[in-house]
């Protein structure tokens, strides 16, 4: 049978895990895994479902995904960024042997073009404007990944008093706002790092900025805790980013824990997953900002998933990789792909192409090792533990 699975091959690039299943017919779909942080453990599961997928039919998808989540009773984020990268994968295939671009197989385009936000880092407030000012320049009207308590090492303890902590975020999110005007969208991110507490307070001195949204100001452990904050702020929260599961998301809209959901693709399930949460916030007129921070392999792949949903608000298009790469306003990693992505005038167009339309580069491993993320946990002044 031409559509069976012959070959299932994990990729190793850069910081990222990409995944080959390729069909008797020798076409090769692509897909990516977003576990970032456990990118070795990610390849031993993916190496496990090879076994389960080499033989049979890649045109099965939602059984195979059942089949995979539902196998052994154990489950996670591993496992579910694994199931994310294959598949991607097979809807690629699907795409390539259809002749269609995988927007046209999931309904079709909801609109033709997908507006984005880019990525602003900065160590300092002067270089985190200066970097709003630059993707402002190239044409965003929306600047993301706004750290209003900056990007610093990980290795420099977090001090200082509560008082002098918020006030410096506040006034580094007013020189933001200075600097773009009211003519272009803010998407603060805090990375989880403040206490519930700091994140009600914080987020009540927000309202004059008129954020676009606030993203995981605590660790999205709880849904009911997240909702506490939400209810005693006016500013919209959006989490989700680091989620797996669509209970996990559907706790989220019955707590009323958040006013946007952010699944990832290469995380919650591929295809199959996002477009279940999807629906899913649908139901509770809530709107997806999809989570993205990989290569262009899940970039591509979101865009399609972005393109196809009626209930999108906008998209995340990475500009900044890496801690010290804090100036680009172009989408990151275009080398390690056949085909990348160009934003003009704050949008970014799905392509036309069979399937997802680029694939991994012949020579990525090669040209871009694999550079492992090792474990380094941020603390306080005091020794104590902190999130960055």
């Amino acid at each position: 049978m031409k559509t069976s699975i012959t070959r299932v091959t994990p990729v190793l690039a850069d910081k990222y895990l990409f995944v080959e299943v390729e069909t008797a017919d020798g076409l090769i779909g692509t897909g990516e895994a977003g576990a970032w942080s456990h990118i070795e453990a990610t390849r031993t599961v993916l190496e496990k479902f090879s076994n389960y997928l080499i033989g049979l039919d890649s045109q099965d998808i939602e059984r195979h995904w059942h089949a995979m989540k539902r196998f052994g009773s154990y489950g996670g984020s591993i496992v579910m960024a694994a199931i994310s990268a294959i598949d991607i994968a097979l809807w690629d295939l699907k795409g390539q042997r259809a002749n269609e671009p995988i927007h046209s197989l999931l309904g079709g385009r909801c609109r033709s073009k997908v507006r984005v936000y880019g990525h602003a880092r900065g160590t300092t407030r002067e270089q985190l404007v200066e970097r709003c000012k630059d993707l402002k320049k190239a044409g965003f009207t929306a600047v993301g990944h706004v750290n209003p308590f900056l990007d610093e090492d990980v290795g420099i303890p977090i001090a200082g008093a509560h008082v002098s902590r918020i006030t410096e975020a506040l006034e580094t999110l007013e020189a933001v706002r200075d600097a773009i005007g009211v003519d272009t969208d803010l998407c603060i991110e805090i990375h989880r790092r403040l206490r519930p507490a700091e994140a009600i307070a914080f987020g009540r001195k927000l309202d004059h900025l008129n954020p676009l949204f606030y993203e995981d100001p605590i660790r999205p452990t709880s849904a009911s805790i997240m909702a506490q904050v939400q209810s005693r702020i006016g500013v919209p929260v959006a989490t989700g980013e680091r989620l797996f599961a669509i209970e996990q998301f559907n706790e989220l809209l019955q707590t009323g824990a958040a006013q946007y959901l952010r699944p990832c693709i290469a995380l919650c399930g591929g295809f199959t997953g996002a477009r279940k949460v999807a629906a899913l916030a649908e139901a509770y007129d809530v709107d997806v900002i999809p989570h993205n921070t990989y290569s262009p392999i899940a970039t591509i792949a979101s865009l399609h998933f972005a393109a196809s949903i009626p209930n999108l608000l906008i998209f995340e298009f990475p500009t900044a990789r890496y801690t010290d790469d804090f100036a680009s306003t172009t989408l990151v990693g275009s080398e390690l792909t056949t085909i990348g992505l160009r934003q003009i005038e704050g949008f970014v167009s799905p392509s036309d192409r069979p399937g997802l339309g680029s694939a991994i580069a012949p020579s990525a491993s090669s040209d871009f090792p694999y550079r492992p993320i090792h474990v380094a946990v941020r603390s306080s002044v005091d020794g104590s533990l902190a999130e960055h």
